[in-house]
C-alpha cells in the first residue's frame, strides 16, 4: 500500500535540455526555487481543471505526496455524522474500506482530532496518538506523519489529508502541505459548494428530546398482538373416499372435480385375485358341504360317523364364512360414492395401476358450499389466540380484498406440515357467505390476540431469540 517514489520534490519536477533530471544539489538556489513554484503552479493548475471528486482525491493522494517526497498519503472525509473516513490512498485506484490499517489510520486521526482539535495541523512521529502494542503500528514502516485537515470557509472541517514517510519533516514541507491542502479544498468546494460538504446535523437538542418522548410514548401505546399464517380454504366435513380392500386400482370412472350422486361409482379394483378366490371358496364349500350331508347320513348307522359329524359340520360352515368373505371383497372392489358432492383427487394417470393398502385415502367428496379455513401458525409465529379470535384472510387470488372469519378450533400440539416445518392447525369459520371462496385457494390469514405495548409487540421475536441463544 506504500508508494514507491523516493527523492525530494525538486528532483521530480526539474531536468536538463537534454531531457536527463536535474538534482537539486546540482542547481543554484533560485533556480531551484523556481523549478519548485513550477511544480506548485503545475498541481494547482491540475486541481482547477479536476471534473469530479474522484478525480480531486486522486490528486490529492498521488500529486501532494510528490510535492514533498512522502511515501504514503491518505485522504479523509466527514461522512454524515462528522465522522472522518479514508476515501483515498495514493498509488491506489480503490482503498477497501474494511481493512485493519483503514480502520487504524481512522482511529488516529479520531485521536489527533480529540486531542488538538478538528481544525489543528500537526506534525508527528509513532506511535504517537495510537497504541504502541497494536500490530499496524508496530509494522507499519513510515513512522513520520503530518495530519493536515481541509476546512471550508465557514471554518468547518470537512476532510485531511495524511502524509508519511521514514523520516522527520521539516517547516518547509510541512508549509507546502497546508498550502496545497487549501488549494485542495478550494477546487473540492468550487466544485460541489459547501453546503453539501457539511456536515449534517440533522436533529438539534429539543428535537432529540421531542422525538425521545414520542418514541416512549410510542413504546408503551397498547396495539393487538397479531401474527401472520398461510391460509388453505378446505372443505368442512368431507367425505374420505379410502381403499377398502388391499389391492391395484384397476379404472377411476369419474373425472376430477366433477359432481357425483349417492351410490355412483367412483373407482375400481383389479378384480382378478378376488374372483379366483371367490371361485376356489365356492368349490371349498362344495365340498364341504358334500362331506357334511355324507356324515349325516352316516351317522344314522355309524357310531364313528356320528362322532365326527361336529368336525365336519364346523369345517363346512368355515368354508361358507370364507366363501361370503371372499364375496363380500369382490364386491368391495367397486368403491361407490355415499353423498352428494364434488369428487376432489390429485390426477387419474397418478392411482391407476397404483397398488394401495386398507385405509389409504385416494379422493374425497366435498360441498363446495361448506367451507372453512385451514390456517398453519409456525411455532416461532404462535400468540396466545382465544375461540372466536377475529381472523383477517388475504387470498392470493384477492390481495386487496379482507375475508373476515372467527377461530373455531385450535390445535394445542405442533405438527409438522407438508414441508416438514412445525406448526400449529387452526381452523376458521368464514363469516357471511362464502360466495367465490375456492376449496384450495391459499393466501396469508392475520390473527388478532390480546393488547400489548408496542415496545413488546415489536421486541418479541428479538427477545425471544436472545432467551434461546444465551439464555436470558
Amino acid at each position: 500500500m506504500a508508494g514507491s517514489e523516493h527523492g525530494s520534490a525538486a528532483s521530480r519536477a526539474g531536468g536538463t535540455g537534454d531531457g536527463q533530471a536535474t538534482s537539486p544539489s546540482s542547481l543554484a538556489p533560485g533556480q531551484a526555487a523556481q523549478v519548485g513554484a513550477a511544480t506548485l503552479l503545475a498541481v494547482e493548475s491540475k486541481v482547477r481543471a479536476a471534473k469530479d471528486e474522484t478525480e480531486i482525491v486522486h490528486l490529492i493522494a498521488n500529486e501532494l505526496r510528490k510535492l514533498v517526497a512522502g511515501r504514503q498519503t491518505i485522504v479523509l472525509r466527514a461522512n454524515r455524522a462528522g465522522v472522518l473516513k479514508v476515501i483515498g490512498v495514493s498509488s491506489l485506484v480503490l482503498a477497501d474500506k474494511e481493512t485493519p490499517f483503514v480502520r487504524w489510520v481512522e482511529g488516529l486521526v479520531q485521536q489527533i482530532q480529540k486531542e488538538n482539535g478538528t481544525a489543528e495541523a500537526v506534525a508527528f512521529e509513532l506511535p504517537a496518538f495510537t497504541d504502541s502494542t497494536s500490530t499496524e503500528t508496530r509494522n507499519y514502516p513510515f513512522a513520520h506523519m503530518v495530519w493536515q485537515p481541509m476546512s471550508l470557509t465557514s471554518g468547518e472541517t470537512f476532510a485531511g489529508v495524511l502524509v508519511t514517510r521514514e523520516r522527520p519533516w521539516s517547516d518547509q514541507d510541512r508549509k507546502i502541505i497546508a498550502r496545497q491542502a487549501g488549494v485542495f479544498a478550494n477546487a473540492w468546494q468550487a466544485l460541489y459548494g459547501a453546503k453539501p460538504l457539511r456536515t449534517r446535523h440533522w436533529f438539534g437538542r429539543r428535537m432529540r428530546i421531542a422525538l425521545a418522548s414520542v418514541a416512549i410514548v410510542g413504546a408503551l401505546l397498547p396495539v393487538p398482538m397479531t401474527t401472520l399464517a398461510p391460509v388453505e380454504i378446505v372443505a368442512r366435513n368431507p367425505q374420505r373416499v379410502t381403499a377398502p380392500i388391499d389391492g391395484v386400482i384397476k379404472e377411476i370412472l369419474v373425472e376430477p372435480n366433477r359432481p357425483v350422486e349417492p351410490g355412483q361409482v367412483l373407482l375400481r379394483f383389479d378384480e382378478t385375485t378376488l374372483r379366483n378366490r371367490l371361485q376356489l371358496a365356492e368349490q371349498e364349500m362344495l365340498v364341504a358341504k358334500a362331506r357334511f350331508e355324507r356324515a349325516t347320513q352316516a351317522a344314522f348307522v355309524d357310531d364313528k360317523a356320528r362322532h365326527e359329524l361336529a368336525q365336519v359340520r364346523a369345517e363346512h360352515d368355515l368354508k361358507v364364512a370364507e366363501m361370503e368373505y371372499a364375496a363380500d371383497l369382490l364386491a368391495r372392489s367397486a368403491v361407490k360414492a355415499e353423498r352428494r358432492g364434488i369428487l376432489i383427487y390429485s390426477d387419474k394417470d397418478r392411482w391407476i395401476g397404483r397398488p394401495v393398502k386398507t385405509g389409504e385415502r385416494i379422493m374425497q367428496i366435498v360441498n363446495t358450499e361448506d367451507v372453512a379455513a385451514r390456517i398453519e401458525v409456525p411455532v416461532a409465529d404462535a400468540i396466545a389466540l382465544d375461540r372466536g379470535s377475529r381472523v383477517r384472510m388475504f387470498l392470493d387470488a384477492a390481495p386487496l380484498t379482507s375475508v373476515p372469519a372467527r377461530l373455531v378450533s385450535e390445535g394445542y400440539h405442533a405438527e409438522p406440515n407438508s414441508t416438514q416445518q412445525l406448526v400449529y392447525r387452526l381452523y376458521a369459520e368464514v363469516e357471511g357467505k362464502a360466495d367465490g371462496l375456492r376449496i384450495g385457494s391459499r393466501g396469508t390469514a392475520q390473527m388478532r390476540g390480546d393488547y400489548v405495548p408496542m415496545a413488546f409487540y415489536l421486541l418479541r421475536r428479538p427477545i425471544a431469540a436472545a432467551r434461546q441463544q444465551f439464555g436470558l
